[in-house]
C-alpha cells in the first residue's frame, strides 16, 4: 500500500512539473522573442518600433483568448480544448519561423498568442481538478515554482539561440510543447461541467476591455492618441462586463468571484506579482547592457534565480498549507515590494549582488502568492464556471505583466530606469495594506 502511495504522488508529481513546463513555455513566447527583436529588425529591413509589435500582438492575442478558453475548460472539459490551443500554438510557431517579412509574422505571432492562451488558465484548471486539499497547495507551488523558472529561463535561452543561430529558433520555441502534452495525456480532465455556457456577449465585453488595455499600456510606442482609444475602451467595456454579471451571475464575469472579498483582493495580488516579474525582465538587461554587459552575461544572471525556482516548491508548499492563502498573498506581496526595492538599488548602483538577491526574493514571493490568488478564486465561484473564473484571473494576470513592461519602458526614458521601477512598490504595497484585515480577523 505504502509503495502504491508513493507511485501515485510520483505520476501527480510529473503532471504538475508537466503543467507548469507548459505555462512557462507560453512565458518564453515573450520572454525569449525579446531579446532577438534587434535582430529580427535587422534581419527584415524595419525599425526595432515596429519589429516589438511581434512581441505585443502576442501579448494581446494571449489576453484576449485567455478567459475564453478558460469557459471552454467548462463546457468541453480541459483536455480538448487545451490540445486545440497547443495545435494553434505549435502551428502558428511554424508559420512564424518561417515568415518572410514582418506582416507576415505578426499575424503568426497573433495567432501563436491566441492558441497559448489556452495554456495558463487551462493548466490552473487542471491543477485544480486533479489535485485536493493539502495535496492541491503542494501541486500551486511546483506549478508556480517551476513555471517561474521556464519563463525566468527565456532570456538566456533566447541570447543562446539568437547570437549562433539567428531569430527564427527563438520563434519556433514553443514547439517544445510536443514533448510534454503526452506525458500529461491521460491526467487531463474530461468532464463536462453541466450548466456551463460561453457568453458570447461577455466574451465580446472582455476582449474589448482587454484589447484596450494593451494598447493603452503600448502608449510609448504607438502615441497618445492609440493609447487614448484604448483607455477609452477599457473604461467603457470592463465596468459594463462587472455590471453584467448582476443579470448573468454565471457569464464570463462571475457575479460570486466579484462579490467575494478574498477573491477581489486576490486580483490586485495577480496584478502586483506579474507587474515586478516583468517590469524588472525589462529594467535589468537594459540597465546592464548601456554598461557592457553581453546578453548570455545577463542570462546568466537570471541563473540562480532559475534554480531557486525549482526547490522553492519544497519551502512555498508547506507555507501555503500552514499560513493559509489570505496570510500567503500579505508575505508575498510584502517580498514583492522588497524584490523591487533591491532591484531599484541594483540598477542605480549597477550592482550584480544585488539584482541577484532581488531576483531570489521575487521568486520565493511569486511562488508562494500565485498559488494562493488561484485558491481564493478558484474557490469563490462554483465548480462549473471555475475554468472561467481562472481564466479572467489569468487575463488580469497577463494585463499585470503588460503594466510593468510599459511603466518601466515608458517612463525610464523621462524619470530613469531606477526611479521608473520604484513606481512599481505602489501596486505589491496596495495589496498588502487589503489584506492586512483579513490577516488580523483571522488571528
Amino acid at each position: 500500500m505504502a509503495e502504491l502511495t508513493s507511485s501515485r504522488t510520483e505520476v501527480r508529481g510529473v503532471v504538475a512539473t508537466g503543467l507548469a513546463v507548459l505555462f512557462g513555455v507560453t512565458g518564453l513566447g515573450s520572454a525569449a522573442v525579446a531579446v532577438a527583436l534587434p535582430t529580427i529588425a535587422t534581419d527584415l529591413d524595419v525599425t526595432t518600433g515596429r519589429a516589438a509589435l511581434v512581441v505585443s500582438c502576442y501579448s494581446l492575442a494571449l489576453a484576449v483568448g485567455s478567459a475564453v478558453f478558460g469557459r471552454l475548460g467548462d463546457i468541453f472539459g480541459i483536455r480538448a480544448p487545451l490540445a486545440l490551443g497547443l495545435a494553434i500554438m505549435v502551428a502558428a510557431a511554424c508559420a512564424g519561423a518561417l515568415a518572410p517579412n514582418l506582416p507576415a509574422l505578426i499575424t503568426a505571432r497573433a495567432l501563436q498568442g491566441l492558441g497559448a492562451a489556452a495554456v495558463p488558465a487551462l493548466t490552473l484548471a487542471a491543477v485544480q481538478a486533479v489535485f485536493e486539499g493539502d495535496s492541491r497547495a503542494r501541486a500551486m507551488a511546483t506549478y508556480a515554482g517551476v513555471g517561474a523558472t521556464v519563463n525566468a529561463l527565456g532570456p538566456v535561452i533566447g541570447a543562446m539561440l539568437v547570437e549562433p543561430l539567428g531569430w527564427r529558433p527563438v520563434v519556433a520555441i514553443p514547439l517544445a510543447a510536443l514533448l510534454v502534452m503526452p506525458l500529461l495525456w491521460g491526467d487531463l480532465p474530461t468532464r463536462r461541467q453541466t450548466g456551463a455556457t460561453l457568453d458570447a456577449p461577455g466574451a465580446a465585453l472582455i476582449a474589448v476591455a482587454a484589447t484596450g488595455a494593451v494598447i493603452a499600456l503600448q502608449w510609448a510606442t504607438l502615441g497618445p492618441l492609440p493609447a487614448v482609444i484604448g483607455l477609452l475602451a477599457l473604461a467603457t467595456a470592463a465596468p459594463v462586463a462587472v455590471l453584467r454579471s448582476r443579470r448573468h451571475p454565471d457569464g464570463i464575469v462571475q457575479a460570486a468571484l466579484i462579490g467575494d472579498s478574498g477573491a477581489r483582493k486576490s486580483l490586485l495580488t495577480a496584478v502586483s506579482l506579474p507587474s515586478a516579474w516583468f517590469g524588472m525582465l525589462v529594467a535589468i538587461p537594459t540597465a546592464l547592457t548601456t554598461h557592457g554587459w553581453t546578453g548570455v552575461q545577463i542570462g546568466l544572471l537570471l541563473i540562480p534565480c532559475a534554480a531557486l525556482g525549482i526547490v522553492a516548491p519544497r519551502v512555498n508548499g508547506p507555507a501555503l498549507v500552514r499560513l493559509g492563502p489570505a496570510r500567503s498573498q500579505l508575505l508575498a506581496t510584502l517580498g514583492t515590494a522588497l524584490a523591487l526595492s533591491l532591484a531599484t538599488c541594483g540598477v542605480a548602483l549597477v550592482s550584480g549582488p544585488l539584482l541577484v538577491l532581488a531576483t531570489l526574493a521575487l521568486m520565493l514571493s511569486f511562488g508562494l502568492g500565485q498559488p494562493a490568488m488561484t485558491a481564493l478564486v478558484a474557490d469563490s465561484v462554483p465548480v462549473h464556471t471555475r475554468g472561467g473564473a481562472l481564466g479572467l484571473l489569468t487575463l488580469v494576470f497577463l494585463m499585470g505583466g503588460s503594466l510593468g513592461a510599459a511603466t518601466v519602458g515608458g517612463l525610464s526614458a523621462q524619470i530613469g530606469l531606477a526611479r521608473a521601477m520604484l513606481t512599481l512598490v505602489v501596486l505589491p504595497l496596495a495589496a498588502a495594506v487589503a489584506f492586512i484585515p483579513s490577516v488580523l480577523t483571522r488571528r
